[in-house]
């Protein structure tokens, strides 16, 4: 699958755009009330309070360690989406 579309899919689910007419339907996994909203609003307040007891507006350490997780996950998510397209037709053990 072209990675464009792949790239696409995961803007969409991560809310990082609003979707289009052209676009696949998909679910904003980081919409109000969703467990990736409150797990992400659960980093952002650790953050807060971090940054509180360092007496600092933002750490530059936290941030990059925010960065480089949600580049993790769109690296591994863009793998399972290819594994799923690749595996879509084989039926796996149920054990």
């Amino acid at each position: 699958m072209e990675t464009q579309m792949i790239d696409r899919i995961y803007e969409l689910l991560t809310g990082e755009c609003a979707p289009t007419a052209n676009d696949p339907i998909v679910e904003n996994m980081f919409a109000e009330g969703r467990t990736c909203d409150e797990l992400y609003s659960n980093v952002y307040e650790a953050n807060l309070r971090l940054c509180e007891r360092l007496g600092v507006q933002e750490d530059a350490d936290v941030e990059l360690i925010i960065d480089a997780m949600m580049r993790i996950s769109k690296l591994l998510g863009r793998k399972m989406f290819s594994y799923g397209a690749k595996y879509a037709a084989v039926e796996f053990d149920k054990k």
